[in-house]
């Protein structure tokens, strides 16, 4: 009931502030129409928007990362609509850089600004500077990777973001209906992580595991190192060598934005042809776009981040400004592929999917 209350509640809040924009841009418009036939009218004051005296700092991911480039804009456009001060950090997805970040975030705070902070780092890492934000008036809410225990203890944070195992689980189990005909059990398939390590990110790769074990098929567990999210080129030698020692692979799962975005280059330096191997991964971005249009890439699923850097700025307007609880929104689980990439092409293009 409550997770339904929530995101009700998200709803209403989007159409109560387009509904607040509209009725202030009536006004000032009734305004200037009143002021040519009365020389007596003035011009009402402009409208203070909800956000502003209030600070937001958001920690993000790698510069220059095509999924972070949609969590900046999102942030950014929020911060546009809510005159709200925004301080957006990059940390190449490095969980210690995540948490220095925050603690910098913290120090540079005042009460009643806010900081958005991804849950790649883990509950034991966060606790302490979630305590610490909170005992100095700091609204502090979560982005991309979820920790539950965090949300169950402060009532402003929420969460924007897909839930991330069952993401995971829903990509394999769409290939597995799809190319049940190539992932019959006994086949093999890879999944390519910088984060097995780390439990609260591995979750949509844990998801994709189990789902694919249950089918019957044989899962390798392929690392990287993390560093390769944030500068995907760096992959190629990891997929090829595995490629080379495992050429029987039916199917290659990326679990980064940035790998999936550059599966198609991973794909023929090793000599693939588009469809040789079936390749899933996560999130819409110009590169994952062109790998479906070209036939190496047959589906990521989209967990639109620009809503993830919009929507997690708007939860903190709405804790300081109107004491609203910290909402869970889960930016969604659609599966793109060939037959529908086209309708959203543009919308890549232009940041927003």
């Amino acid at each position: 009931m409550r997770l339904l209350h929530k995101k009700v509640l998200g709803t209403l809040v989007v159409l109560f502030l387009v509904a607040l924009v509209t009725f202030s841009a009536g006004c000032t418009t009734t305004s200037k129409s009143s002021s040519t036939t009365s020389s007596t009218t003035s011009s009402a004051p402009a409208v203070k928007k909800p956000g502003e005296g209030m600070t937001v700092y958001w920690i993000g991911g790698a510069a220059g990362d095509p999924f972070d480039a949609r969590l900046y804009k999102g942030a950014k456009d929020a911060a546009a609509l809510l005159g709200v001060k925004l301080i957006y950090v990059h940390t190449k997805w490095d969980p210690d850089k995540m948490v220095q970040e925050f603690k910098k975030a913290i120090s540079m705070a005042h009460p009643g600004d806010g900081i958005v902070v991804m849950g790649h780092p883990g509950y034991d890492a966060l606790a302490p500077l979630f305590e610490e934000a909170a005992k100095k008036g700091i609204f502090v809410t979560l982005a991309n990777v979820d920790i539950p225990k965090l949300r169950e203890k402060y009532w402003f944070t929420g969460y924007v973001g897909q839930n991330v195992y069952q993401a995971g689980y829903n990509l394999a189990s769409a290939a597995l209906e799809k190319y049940k005909d190539r992932l019959k059990p006994g086949a093999r398939v890879a999944i390519f992580s910088g984060s097995w390590e780390q439990p609260a990110r591995a979750l949509r790769a844990r998801g994709m595991e189990d789902a694919f074990k249950k089918a019957g098929l044989i899962v390798d567990e392929v690392s990287h190192p993390p560093e390769v999210y944030g500068n995907p080129s760096e992959g190629i030698q990891y997929v090829t060598g595995y490629l080379a020692k495992h050429p029987d692979v039916a199917l290659i799962a990326f679990d980064g934005g940035g790998t999936t975005a550059t599966a198609e280059n991973y794909m023929k330096a090793a000599g693939k042809k588009p469809g040789d191997i079936i390749v899933i991964g996560f999130d819409l971005t110009p590169g994952s776009v062109k790998g479906i249009e070209d036939g190496y890439v047959q589906m990521v699923i989209d967990q639109q981040p620009y809503l993830q850097g919009f929507m997690t700025v708007l939860n903190l307007v709405l804790s300081k400004d109107y004491k609203f609880a910290g909402l869970y929104i889960d930016t969604g689980g659609s599966i793109v592929d060939k037959s529908n990439v086209g309708t959203i092409a543009k919308l890549v293009q232009e940041g927003y999917r």
